[in-house]
C-alpha cells in the first residue's frame, strides 16, 4: 500500500511541474508575444523573393533622378514625334508697315540696320554712305551697292514687300535733289547684286502704315496732294489727290479762321464761279469762302467745299506756255483774292 501512495505522489509532482512551465492566459487572453527558443528555426524565405543588397557600383549606375534598383540593362524610351512644327526662317510681314528708317546724310556710314531682305533665313546688313564732294549717295546690302547721283540728302528708306510672288523685300530709297524735288527709287536684291527698279515721286508712310505718294501743285495756290499707292509699280489707288482740309473747330474759331484765310487755305471768291453741284450746273456766289478738298491728277478738275458744307466741282484750264491755271477764262488769281504760293 505504501508503494502505491509514493507512486501517486510522484505522478502529482511531475504533473505540477509540467503545468508551471506552460504560459498561462491572462483574463482569458493569450500573450501576444510569441515565445521563440534557441531551437526555433528561422522562417523560410523563398529564394525567388530574396533581393541582394545593391553594391556601390550598381548604385553609381542609377541615373540621377531615378529611384529603385537598377535593371540589368537600361533601355532608352523611344523618342516620340513632336506636335510642334520645325521653326521656319523669319519672314516679316512687310505688306503694310514693316519698318521705316529715316537716314540722314550727316550720319554717313554709322547708319545701318538688318533685315532678311532675300528671305533666305539670314539677316542682311543694309547701310548707307555719302560722297559729299560729288553728292553721290550709296545704299549697300552687305557687299552689294547702288549709287544715287545728284542726291544732296538721302531722305529715308522704306522696306516693303510690293509683290508677294518675288523672293525679296523691296527698298524704296527717297532722295532729295536739293530743290525739294524728291524721287523714290525701288531697289531689290537679285543674284547677289542690287537691281534698280521703277522711279516715282515722293513716297512715304502715313500713320496707318500705308504707302502714300505725295505730289505738289500750284493749283489754287501751292498744295501738296497725297494718295495711296500699291503693287509692284506703286500704282495709285485713285485719280484724285487729297489735300489738307481745315477742321470745323478751326473754321468756327475767329483767330484760326483768320489764319486760314491769310495762308490761302480758306479761299475768298472775288466773283461768281461756274461749277457743278451733285452733277448739275450751278454757281458759287461772289464773296463765298471755300477750301479745296482734292484735285484730279490731270489738274483740270478741283473739288471744293463751302463753309456751309456744300461740295462743288470747278473746271480748270492749264496754259503750259504761261504755266498758269485759268477758271472760266480768267487767271485763278483774278477769281480768288488770297491765293498763296510757297517759295
Amino acid at each position: 500500500m505504501k508503494k502505491l501512495v509514493v507512486l501517486i505522489l510522484c505522478l502529482a509532482i511531475a504533473l505540477s511541474l509540467a503545468c508551471a512551465d506552460r504560459p498561462q492566459d491572462v483574463a482569458g487572453q493569450s500573450d501576444p508575444i510569441a515565445v521563440v527558443t534557441e531551437n526555433t528555426p528561422e522562417p523560410a524565405v523563398d529564394a525567388a523573393e530574396e533581393t541582394p543588397a545593391p553594391s556601390a557600383e550598381s548604385i553609381m549606375d542609377i541615373p540621377i533622378g531615378m529611384t529603385g534598383s537598377p535593371s540589368e540593362e537600361m533601355t532608352p524610351e523611344p523618342v516620340q514625334p513632336s506636335d510642334t512644327p520645325e521653326p521656319t526662317p523669319y519672314q516679316p510681314d512687310l505688306t503694310m508697315l514693316p519698318m521705316a528708317y529715316r537716314v540722314d546724310w550727316e550720319m554717313t556710314e554709322a547708319t545701318m540696320f538688318t533685315c532678311d531682305i532675300d528671305y533666305d533665313g539670314e539677316q542682311e546688313t543694309i547701310s548707307y554712305r555719302f560722297d559729299e564732294e560729288n553728292e553721290i549717295a550709296y545704299i549697300l546690302v552687305d557687299d552689294a551697292e547702288m549709287k544715287f547721283t545728284q542726291c544732296s540728302d538721302l531722305n529715308h528708306v522704306i522696306l516693303v514687300d510690293l509683290d508677294p510672288e518675288t523672293p525679296w523685300v523691296n527698298l524704296l530709297v527717297v532722295c532729295d535733289s536739293g530743290s525739294d524735288d524728291y524721287t523714290t527709287t525701288e531697289v531689290h536684291p537679285e543674284n547677289g547684286t542690287l537691281v534698280r527698279g521703277i522711279e516715282k515721286e515722293f513716297v512715304s508712310l502715313d500713320g496707318d502704315g500705308r504707302l502714300v505718294s505725295y505730289e505738289r501743285t500750284d493749283l489754287l495756290g501751292t498744295r501738296e496732294g497725297k494718295r495711296y499707292v500699291h503693287g509692284e509699280r506703286l500704282e495709285p489707288d485713285s485719280e484724285w489727290l487729297t489735300v489738307y482740309t481745315p477742321s470745323e473747330e478751326d473754321l468756327k474759331d475767329k483767330e484760326a479762321r483768320k489764319s486760314l484765310i491769310e495762308v490761302g487755305t480758306l479761299l475768298h471768291a472775288k466773283r461768281a464761279i461756274n461749277c457743278r453741284i451733285n452733277g448739275e450746273p450751278a454757281k458759287i456766289k461772289k464773296g463765298t469762302y471755300l477750301y479745296m478738298t482734292r484735285f484730279h491728277e490731270s489738274r483740270m478738275l478741283v473739288e471744293v467745299k463751302t463753309e456751309d458744307g456744300t461740295t462743288a466741282l470747278i473746271a480748270v484750264d492749264c496754259d503750259p506756255d504761261a504755266y498758269g491755271y485759268y477758271i472760266g477764262g480768267r487767271e485763278q488769281g483774278k477769281v480768288f483774292d488770297n491765293i498763296f504760293y510757297a517759295d
